[in-house]
This record gives C-alpha cells, structure tokens and sequence, in this order.
C-alpha cells in the first residue's frame, strides 16, 4: 500500500476510524465530530477508541513511529511485549522506509503476536502486492499498517506489569497526542509541520509540549 499521509484536525473523525476498524464498528458518537473534536471527547473519557483515532489520523510512518514508542517505554520496564531486536529493525523502518528495512521483518502473516510482533507486521503490510506471485498481484488495503499500529498500541498496554494499566493507556494517548503535534520524532524536521489533533492546535503548536508525560510515567 502506499503510504499514507496525516489527516487534518478538521478531517471527519469517521475519516481516520475508517483506516482501522470496519465502518460498521465506528461509534455513532463519531459521526458528525472533526478529529480534533472527537480527540477532546475521547482523551480521558474513552482512551481506548482515541487509540484509533490518532491510529488512523497520523501519517503511516507517524503512527508507526508511535507505536514503536509505546513499546520502548513497556521494554524499559522488562515488560514481555515482543523480541527487542524486532523493534529496532520496525524503527530502523520509520528512519528509512526502503525495500530492504521491510523485508527483514519478515512476510505477512508470518510474525508472532506479540505487541512487537504486531508492529512488525504494521511495517510488512506497507507493501504494495500481498501475492507471493508477481504475475498474479493483490494490492494491500490501505490502512492495515495503521490498525495494527491501534492494535499493538492497545495489546502494549495491557502488558503494563503493574496495578494501573489505565495510567499506561492514558500515557500511550498523550504520546499519540505529541506526535501528531510534531514532538517526539525521530529526527529534527523528520516531517512537515502540521496542525495536530488538540483543539486550536497550529501548525507550531510543536513548541508547546502537552506535558511531563515521561517523568510521571509510572
């Protein structure tokens, strides 16, 4: 699939849920809400659905950069979320999304199911053709990368080794947040700026972090 770029904070909010879960399976509160409006209702209130949301509204090498961020943060407290060394070929992905660093993480279908695993696939569905036959193609829908990004964010979360898993999701949901405002990235200007998902956000609001969401993580 090609890859896909950010949303806008006045997209439908049914615009970025569509990338990561079936039309049928969006909430009837979604429907008429922008991004950034249904970010506000979900942030605190339904952590698990602002998941997807900033899942789907982020570009494809954004939200699996994210992703991969989550991760490292469950790695860092030896909680059992996937092999490492498969974390550092799906960032090594995010730096260069070329050919070479997609192949190394294996074929579709073919990972573990571990958080890890499933981010690994994210990066593997980013291909254009899912047939082993060239002569025969079958193009990759677009958006799997980003639900399983949503999926191995939320699967993370449940990994939390102790009592306040709900702290963990919510922490998962204020980095989603920074990312789509530019911070956090792998690199300097690694994207074009653009306007985020909290309400008002500019296309400079990456100079106004949303808080000591490292420090307070436990």
């Amino acid at each position: 699939m090609a890859l896909l770029a950010c949303l806008k904070p006045e997209s439908p909010a049914d615009e970025a849920l569509r990338r990561v879960m079936g039309a049928d399976d969006i909430p009837a509160e979604a429907h008429g809400l922008t991004s950034s409006a249904a970010a506000a209702l979900w942030v605190g209130k339904n952590p698990a659905m602002a998941i997807r949301l900033i899942a789907g509204w982020l570009s494809t090498r954004e939200a699996i950069w994210w992703g991969a961020l989550c991760q490292a943060q469950l790695v860092k407290v030896n909680a059992a979320v996937g092999p490492h060394e498969v974390l550092t070929q799906v960032v090594n992905w995010v730096r260069e999304p070329v050919e070479h660093n997609r192949e190394v993480l294996g074929k579709p279908g073919r990972g573990d199911s571990s958080p890890i695993g499933l981010m690994a696939q994210g990066v593997v569905l980013t291909l254009d053709n899912l047939s082993p036959l060239k002569d025969h193609p079958v193009a990759c829908p677009a958006g799997l990368a980003h639900r399983m990004t949503g999926l191995a964010v939320l699967a993370a979360a449940s990994r939390w080794p102790g009592r306040k898993r709900a702290d963990c999701l919510n922490h998962f949901v204020a980095l989603g947040v920074d990312v789509a405002d530019g911070l956090h990235l792998w690199a300097d200007e690694a994207m074009d700026r653009h306007a985020g998902l909290r309400l008002g956000s500019v296309t400079t609001s990456g100079t106004h972090p949303s808080g000591n969401i490292w420090e307070k993580w436990q």
